[in-house]
């Protein structure tokens, strides 16, 4: 069976920043059905940067799709160009013309986080995966 985070609360996420990785943390809960929960955590490796919005605490996630990077790049124009003076985001001796092109020769894809309610964003990393995980009580 495909693991999907369709209508997955979202119950936790962490930013390993030396690891370069994100990993939300997720849990299906079909109360309704009377099924046990199911826990998928999703980890981004190789985290260029992201931006997460709208996050109310209480996050029901729709989809996370891989999208163009140029689309992320689009969107987020205002939002790069104004984290620029910060060191934000971090391009390490970039021999590139542009950030796209930098992105392109690290291997770096986008990724698109769709709530029903709460939190939305974006990931550039350079993987994205669904695992199943048993929870430790």
């Amino acid at each position: 069976m495909e693991l999907s985070v369709h209508d997955n609360f979202l119950i936790s996420y962490e930013v390993l920043c030396e690891r370069r990785e994100i990993r939300l943390h997720t849990e299906f809960r079909d109360v309704a059905l009377g099924a046990p929960f199911e826990y998928t955590d999703v980890v981004f490796r190789g985290v260029f940067a992201y931006h997460f919005k709208q996050d109310t605490l209480t996050n029901l996630l729709f989809d996370i799709e891989e999208v163009a990077v140029s689309s992320i790049l689009e969107e987020a124009q205002a939002l790069l160009d104004a984290g620029r003076p910060y060191g934000w985001p971090r391009v390490e001796g970039s021999p590139s013309p542009t950030l796209e092109a930098y992105l392109s020769a690290n291997d770096v894809r986008g990724f698109e986080i769709a709530s029903s309610y709460g939190l939305d964003g974006w990931v550039l990393a350079q993987s994205m995966e669904f695992i199943a995980v048993t929870p430790s009580v």
